[in-house]
């Protein structure tokens, strides 16, 4: 099983914090089934540090090659960071030998000149796959804007944390019209520790009902 969204690389961002913590969660991945991991890191904020991401990465590459787990290098992208770097500089932090990048926008709103980012995007070869759709407000108010994205030729990846989400979710039940809506390409865990595997599992069961 392929998961295109966790944070399993250690010591670079909100996810694992130290390589015994990455190994836990890689062994965890693997009992639910995953066998290839991408490791999204946030490019957001001013904390980036590229060359330790580098460093743990071939750490952690090593250690699941050891275990019979294929891994690769992406970025969970920040649609104002790449902005300012310049969105000709998009392809740098697309998942390794692809041309898949994983967008994320603000949890409040979309910037006025959303449509111009993808197409700008798009132009450099990338395609963009928008991070957990249902987490937005725009798109939790407004389902054609999900609808607009996948017009536009975005892939979209649901996030493995819903199940854990009660009845009165507002992501939950944003996770479920999108998937009534066929309009689900992944669902990634997300993972930030072990524990999230778990609930991965569970939302797997969930999105099967759709």
């Amino acid at each position: 099983m392929f998961d295109i969204h966790s944070h399993i690389l250690f010591g670079v961002d909100d996810g694992s914090s130290t390589f015994a913590e990455s190994q836990a969660m890689l062994h965890a991945a693997r009992k639910v089934g995953i066998d290839h991991i991408v490791c999204t890191p946030h490019l957001r904020g001013s904390q980036f540090n590229l060359e330790r991401i580098l460093n743990n990465y071939q750490l952690l590459f090593d250690y699941a090659q050891a275990h019979g787990v294929k891994m690769a290098l992406g970025y969970e992208v920040y649609w104002q960071n790449i902005a300012e770097l310049g969105l000709d500089r998009a392809p740098e932090f697309c998942i390794e030998n692809t041309n898949l990048l994983l967008l994320e926008f603000s949890y409040d709103s979309f910037p006025a000149n959303w449509q111009r980012i993808i197409y700008e995007l798009q132009g450099t070869g990338v395609q963009p796959i928008i991070a957990h759709p249902e987490r937005y407000r725009p798109i939790q108010n407004n389902l054609d804007i999900a609808h607009e994205l996948k017009d536009m030729g975005c892939l979209m990846q649901l996030s493995g944390n819903i199940a854990a989400s009660g009845p009165f979710s507002v992501s939950k039940r944003t996770a479920i019209k999108l998937l009534e809506g066929g309009l689900v390409d992944y669902i990634a865990s997300d993972a930030h520790a072990v524990e999230d595997y778990k609930i991965f599992e569970k939302t797997l069961d969930l999105a099967r009902r759709y």
